[in-house]
């Protein structure tokens, strides 16, 4: 986001492929990027489909890229040839161009960040913030995972055995991992999509990783891999 909004505060208002061209990041990087500065309130689009689309996510993007020809978004040596979201982007304000605003914005975007992991995994902690595309450092998103504990709206503790580093909870997270390590194991056997959060096989979960990709499945047993060796353990 901070190489997004230095690029145009530079060279001023630029299409999208002109942003992924002039800061040379990957497509999604761009767009996770662009989707922080408009949470911030630091950029604008000249056109609403683009906002959309931005904003909008995943299944916004999606739906463009279905609409976007095939092939020829990039061109020989990697430079990208178009095919992103229409319109231009410029800067309402420049956040490193201010210190106030600088901190203003880190402290924003990362409480922002904070609050989409929590939504995503109710349990938070670094190993598994890290497997995000947040363009944000980790030290911000866990100053603000203090705060929000300071404020009484998450609990910082120990609830993953086996994870180094402050993990913080929403309560309900907390309350819903209590319940379930009281439930007998009776086989209950639920499959889900590989590209689903909660496919964490061979990274908080035991067993082999099973590569995010549409159309594989994870099928899990007594909320554990089918082919895991050993439970997880959850702290009180």
């Amino acid at each position: 986001a901070g190489e997004i909004a230095a690029l145009l505060r530079s060279r001023g208002a630029l299409f999208f492929d002109e942003i992924v061209s002039g800061t040379r990041r990957l497509v999604t990087d761009v767009e996770q990027g662009l989707r922080e500065l408009i949470a911030g309130g630091w950029v604008a689009s000249d056109g609403f489909q683009g906002l959309r689309e931005i904003a909008g996510g995943s299944r916004s993007r999606e739906r463009h890229r279905r609409r976007a020809p095939r092939g020829g978004n990039y061109l020989r040596g990697g430079m990208f040839a178009g095919g992103g979201p229409p319109g231009r982007w410029s800067l309402v304000r420049a956040p490193e161009h201010d210190p106030n605003l600088a901190d203003e914005y880190e402290d924003e975007v990362a409480e922002a960040t904070a609050h989409a992991l929590l939504a995503r995994y109710g349990v938070v902690f670094r190993d598994l913030a890290v497997r995000e595309s947040f363009t944000i450092p980790w030290r911000y998103v866990l100053r603000a995972l203090r705060r929000l504990e300071a404020r009484g709206v998450i609990r910082g503790g120990r609830f993953v055995i086996g994870v180094a580093g402050e993990q913080y909870a929403l309560p309900d997270a907390v309350t819903l991992l209590r319940d379930v390590r009281r439930e007998p194991h009776d086989g209950t056997r639920i499959t889900v999509s590989a590209v689903d959060p909660v496919n964490l096989t061979g990274v908080l979960l035991p067993g082999d990783r099973v590569p995010a990709q549409r159309g594989r499945t994870v099928t899990f047993v007594d909320g554990l891999p089918e082919t895991a060796p050993a439970p997880v353990a959850v702290g009180d």
